[in-house]
């Protein structure tokens, strides 16, 4: 079922089946800010109370889209030969979290069929120079207990460009009663400031640890294959699942203090500051498109309950 609706004023798409029921506004980044548990009732991510509330802290609710994820050190980077400037919005020294997560998204698709429900939307960026012509299109499917997300960016300009993108998603996570795993191979050593130094130490994945009063901020390799974060509440019997595939090299996890009763696991295709590294794309995660080029990425959120 899909109703149009308000939220805090706001034009808003319900999109519900026996299972999941979400909440997204496309104005506002086509952030899902809210996905219900319909078996219980629960709402499973970091819902704004208002408008207000969502545009003040973007990152911290729902499903913020990240183009090009986390940070560009100094905001400033070499392309072909060309030094581009993004704008700096972090620490007054540096890029943070791209060009879309607070834009507006048009809405270009919605239908329910054979059971699954989907919405799509779309955003033509103009800006920066570099992403002219660049669009990327999203699309959100209902099906049974699993929320699929794609995403397909294209270059519609005249030169090449590079990219990445993630999401900032925001789970609510009881500290006290939940556990969290996660595929990895190994973390990225970071500075002070959450930049990539280029080295990494081996580490094992995840399995079933407790994130109370463990604070996170931390980047890590993914897998070729198979990766997920997993988050289970021993008290409800919740089981939250998020899957990504291939294109999705790397995981950044943040939970505040470990104490504030949430967690971002944000699967990223390249690595924060990809764009500075002197590492190879295999590594990095760093994507060209040509002109006229596509490219389709996937992730997806499994309930069950």
């Amino acid at each position: 079922m899909i109703k149009h609706v308000l939220f805090d004023g706001k034009e808003a798409i319900q999109a519900s089946n026996d299972y999941l029921q979400l909440l997204m506004i496309p104005s506002f980044g086509s952030n899902v800010i809210s996905l219900i548990d319909k078996k219980t009732g629960k709402e499973l991510l970091v819902k704004p109370d208002s408008f207000a509330a969502l545009t003040e802290n973007p990152m911290l609710n729902g499903i913020p889209v990240l183009f090009p994820p986390n940070r560009i050190e100094n905001g400033t980077f070499i392309f072909n030969g060309i030094t581009h400037h993004f704008p700096i919005n972090e620490i007054d020294k540096h890029h943070i979290h791209g060009f879309v997560y607070d834009q507006p998204w048009q809405v270009t698709n919605e239908k329910e069929e054979q059971g699954v429900v989907t919405i799509q939307t779309m955003i033509q960026l103009d800006q920066p120079a570099i992403y002219k012509g660049a669009s990327i299109q999203l699309t959100y499917e209902l099906d049974g207990a699993v929320l699929r997300q794609t995403a397909t960016v294209k270059n519609n300009g005249d030169e090449p460009f590079p990219w990445g993108i993630g999401y900032h998603t925001s789970f609510l996570f009881d500290e006290k009663h939940s556990s969290f795993s996660l595929t990895k191979k190994s973390q990225w050593l970071l500075t002070d400031e959450a930049i990539p130094t280029g080295e990494q130490v081996p580490g094992e994945p995840m399995k079933e640890i407790s994130l109370q009063a463990m604070p996170l901020d931390d980047a890590y390799a993914a897998f070729d294959e198979g990766n997920e974060a997993v988050m289970h509440n021993r008290e409800t019997g919740c089981t939250v699942t998020y899957r990504t595939d291939s294109s999705f090299k790397h995981w950044v996890i943040y939970n505040g203090n470990g104490k504030e009763g949430f967690v971002c696991p944000e699967p990223y295709t390249c690595i924060t500051n990809a764009f500075n590294m002197n590492l190879s794309p295999e590594e990095t995660g760093l994507r060209i498109l040509m002109p006229g080029e596509e490219d389709t990425v996937r992730t997806e959120i499994e309930v069950i309950s």
